[in-house]
């Protein structure tokens, strides 16, 4: 059956609303695909992502039983009746974060699905097959559908794979070190460059955009001496 599918660029953010009311929020370089016949004629609420989308998830009922509605990976299966959640499927990466609500997460060659609650994080290394579960402040993963990224707990280096994987830009850091730079605050996501001028003085270096290439260079090291 014919799918229905949307997908961003790079840099690019897309909100739409499913055909059961439920809301999507496409993060930059992102796809979501699914069968609105599907949907209409099995009710059966399935979709498939790559890249990173949040979910609105509404609450369905046919005939008083609810009706599940699945976000298909690579290799993971979320399953929620309404909820709201960010998922993550890139560089052979998987990543669930929920915000609100309760989901049930099938891994691969798992025995039996694993509940989650609200701020629980689990990510899957499909190349290790290995799975990490903790606790985090959801805010930490979601900002960006509000056009912010928040830094707590984030090193310059996980923020430079954001750029490449979100805004499609290669990073050089001329000192290798600075990519364990611890970062705090928040900074504004809905431009690239703003978001470097934001990052420029948040950590004092010396960031550069040029033809789709960020250069970080002056390490914390050189600018005390």
């Amino acid at each position: 059956m014919k799918e229905e599918s949307y997908e961003t660029a790079y840099g690019q953010l897309l909100q739409l609303e499913l055909p059961d009311g439920s809301s999507v929020t496409l993060n930059g370089n992102s796809s979501i695909s699914y069968s609105p016949m599907v949907w209409k004629l099995f009710d059966s609420r399935k979709l498939k992502l790559t890249g990173e989308v949040f979910f609105d998830v509404a609450k369905k009922e046919k005939e008083g039983q609810s009706v599940k509605f699945q976000v298909l990976t690579r290799n993971l299966t979320i399953e929620v009746l309404g909820t709201r959640f960010n998922v993550i499927d890139r560089a052979g990466k998987e990543s669930v974060v929920l915000e609100e609500g309760i989901v049930q997460l099938f891994l691969p060659q798992a025995e039996k699905p694993l509940e989650m609650l609200p701020g629980d994080y689990i990510s899957y290394n499909s190349r290790i097959s290995a799975m990490l579960r903790m606790k985090v402040q959801p805010e930490e993963y979601t900002s960006w559908k509000d056009k912010y990224i928040v830094l707590n707990n984030k090193t310059l280096g996980e923020l430079a794979q954001i750029i490449t994987s979100v805004y499609g830009k290669k990073v050089i850091f001329q000192n290798p070190g600075d990519k364990e730079i611890p970062l705090e605050g928040k900074v504004p996501s809905d431009e690239i460059k703003i978001l470097i001028t934001a990052l420029h003085l948040v950590t004092k270096l010396d960031i550069k955009l040029k033809d789709d290439i960020v250069t970080i260079s002056n390490s914390q090291e050189e600018l005390t001496n």
